[in-house]
């Protein structure tokens, strides 16, 4: 159905203001809210063809409307792909808001004024996405097809948005524990999406993110995300040294990403990925990166099992000495996940912790 929204002359008490229902089956030149209509004070405002559609099909979050604008600015394609879009939200029971004429100036509120809205056409009003409050990762016994996690306190309010199931799902291309990424330090949205982007597409099982030094997951993360974050299981720590000490002791193995300048924090050798093997065919894994800047903080990698990298034909030249956070990402995890060659008995050879020296990729 179309809701219609009531006309706002009254001045705008803030810069954003709660609307609990009132509505209108088209915004126009005369109806133009002065003040964003949420549905509720937690309501986010997705926009970007990919998220957009990737959050109607996910359905992870409330969908609670569909914006859609329909200007004479609009191109063929994009009232094509706006009209198959306004259809999905039907189906699955969204309601749709259509926006003609200065109504784009409700859009640009919405999404902060990012400018491709008159292209894309329209923007979600949904719930947050799902991150799962965690401190840690339960043993995995054998090459399961899911993990179990240690679920951390949540309010009653975060619990009807993240649920409160300690199974993450796992969709293996071959035989293998669980891998997932942990993320410390990645201040940068434009980053934080584009490894989202990359995690999903390559099949990494689940991305932690550490919650308190890292960016939020904002419109501009997500959009960076390519829809990707709508899929993914996403995991937040509020205290990733405790949950790296409870995740090994229950045999999961952790892996430092860095550069070769900063790998020697660690107690293990920098080894590069063309040494890796694959070592999720012996153990469950966590890639920890970190920052744009200083890299992976110190503690740690300190804690790491292994030093990883990547190794360059020109590293050091020209002032360069590493990838960008999220380019490394990519191939890293591409080089875990990638499909092993040989027989099925084929099996990396990792040398394991011991006191008596550091650990080492072979």
């Amino acid at each position: 159905m179309l809701d219609r929204f009531a006309e706002d002359n009254g001045s705008q008490s803030r810069k954003d203001s709660y609307d609990g229902g009132s509505s209108s089956d088209r915004i126009g030149q005369s109806r133009t809210p002065l003040s964003i209509p949420y549905t509720t004070p937690a309501s986010e405002f997705l926009y970007g063809t990919s998220v957009v559609i990737a959050a109607l099909q996910a359905r992870r979050r409330k969908l609670y409307k569909l914006y859609v604008y329909n200007g004479e600015q609009r191109e063929a394609k994009t009232l094509a792909q706006a009209e198959s879009t306004e259809k999905l939200a039907h189906k699955h029971g969204v309601a749709v808001s259509r926006v003609d004429g200065d109504g784009i100036r409700l859009l640009d509120k919405m999404s902060t004024g990012r400018p491709h809205n008159v292209n894309a056409g329209f923007i979600l009003e949904a719930s947050p996405l799902p991150k799962l409050p965690i401190s840690g990762f339960l043993p995995v016994k054998g090459q399961r097809q899911a993990f179990q996690v240690i679920l951390d306190h949540q309010s009653r309010e975060d619990e009807a948005v993240n649920g409160n199931n300690p199974m993450v799902q796992c969709h293996a291309g071959f035989p293998r524990y669980p891998f997932v990424l942990l993320l410390d330090g990645i201040l940068d949205p434009g980053n934080l999406g584009a490894i989202l982007r990359s995690a999903w597409f390559l099949g990494v099982d689940a991305v932690a993110i550490s919650k308190r030094n890292s960016a939020p997951l904002s419109p501009v993360t997500l959009k960076a995300s390519a829809g990707s974050a709508e899929n993914l299981p996403l995991l937040f720590v509020s205290h990733p040294s405790p949950f790296v000490d409870e995740s090994q002791k229950n045999g999961w193995k952790f892996y430092a990403a860095g550069a070769p300048s900063r790998a020697t924090r660690g107690p293990s050798l920098y080894e590069t990925i063309s040494l890796l093997g694959s070592p999720a065919r012996d153990h469950p894994c966590v890639l920890m990166l970190g920052g744009e800047g200083d890299g992976l903080n110190p503690v740690l990698q300190k804690k790491a099992d292994f030093n990883i990298g990547i190794g360059g034909q020109r590293r050091g030249e020209g002032g360069v000495d590493s990838l960008n956070v999220s380019v490394a990402s990519g191939l890293l995890c591409e080089a875990f996940l990638r499909m092993p060659a040989g027989t099925q008995g084929f099996k990396t050879n990792h040398a394991r912790r011991s006191s008596t020296g550091p650990n080492r990729l072979f």
